[in-house]
């Protein structure tokens, strides 16, 4: 077995490193659901929450708007928000099942019809895929919409009839569906989606980059207020020094207690800014090292593998800090 194999092993880690940065999927993965935290305020959990609770009571559509630069959590929570929508429905109907079109980044384009068209035929599929039938009247709508040239397009209220009838039909079988759309290219995208998706009992979420360049959508004050009126708007910052320790505890899966000291990762960390994903690389870095340079035959809690800030800084100095 490699040695540092080894090491995870001895400290109650056999899926190895607890700071393994990627996106979270709770739907897809159970121990993820318990992951995403609000760290001080990072995430305010409580609000989605009561925007999903809202759409499923009412059957109304539940939109969320995340920004963020790189590496800011932007996928993470926008899965945790169609997971936390589907236990909404699940608690008022034990049967329903949220089924899922993704349209990530490389799909998309400064066309939001075309985006749009995409989305529905995709829930035409998904039905085939649940072995439900699509009715007549519904299939011709999806046919009519799948061979119209661009030149020909529908209206948006065409389109929007189109997701009232999906969602209705999805409804009869105890289902829905949820949308998420990955690095949006163009705010037509967010103003004509929640046009097509304003009277189906759905969840869309918008995930948007927040710095200036010609590939991002650059939203003004009235664009957000305009959304503010439909959803719920959540703007992913990088992390203080508090929250990258609370980040190191929360996500400490090995032998109790957690190797990093709270005090010195606030000290160590208090002149680098950091998004959540950057914080997590330098947290795994950091054990990785602290693990293959302990060579004790004892798991901590000993001295042998407590993470102090004086080291914490000279290896973040070693590692070369970017931020």
């Amino acid at each position: 077995m490699h040695v540092t194999d080894a090491r995870y092993e001895l400290y109650g880690l056999p899926s190895g490193n607890p700071y393994a940065s990627r996106p979270l999927d709770p739907l897809g993965c159970e121990d993820d659901r318990h992951r995403l935290l609000d760290l001080e305020g990072f995430v305010r959990l409580a609000a989605i929450d009561a925007t999903v609770e809202r759409a499923a009571a009412t059957d109304t559509p539940a939109f969320f708007l995340i920004t963020g630069m790189g590496n800011s959590g932007r996928t993470s929570l926008a899965n945790h928000v169609m997971y936390r929508y589907q236990s909404a429905r699940t608690a008022r109907l034990p049967l329903f099942r949220l089924v899922r079109h993704y349209a990530e980044r490389g799909e998309m384009t400064h066309d939001a019809y075309r985006t749009l068209r995409s989305t529905l035929l995709s829930l035409r599929a998904k039905m085939r895929a649940n072995k439900i039938d699509v009715p007549p009247a519904l299939a011709e709508m999806f046919a009519d919409l799948s061979k119209r040239p661009r030149a020909q397009a529908m209206d948006d209220y065409e389109l929007q009839e189109i997701a009232d009838y999906a969602a209705s039909v999805f409804a009869a079988h105890d289902m829905g569906f949820g949308v998420r759309y990955e690095g949006v290219a163009t705010k037509e995208l967010i103003t004509q989606a929640t046009r097509v998706f304003e009277n189906a009992g759905t969840v869309v979420v918008f995930t948007v980059d927040n710095y200036r360049h010609a590939t991002a959508v650059q939203l003004t004050r009235a664009d957000r207020q305009e959304f503010a009126r439909r959803g719920h708007i959540t703007d992913l910052s990088p992390l203080s020094p508090a929250q990258i320790a609370a980040l190191a505890h929360h996500r400490w899966t090995g032998h109790p207690p957690c190797p990093f000291d709270s005090d010195g990762v606030c000290e160590a960390f208090q002149e680098h800014s950091c998004t959540i994903g950057q914080a997590l690389r330098h947290l795994h870095r950091l054990l990785d090292t602290r693990l293959r340079q302990y060579d004790g035959d004892v798991p901590w809690p000993t001295d042998g593998l407590r993470i102090h800030e004086s080291w914490l800084r000279l290896n973040l100095r070693r590692g070369g800090f970017h931020g």
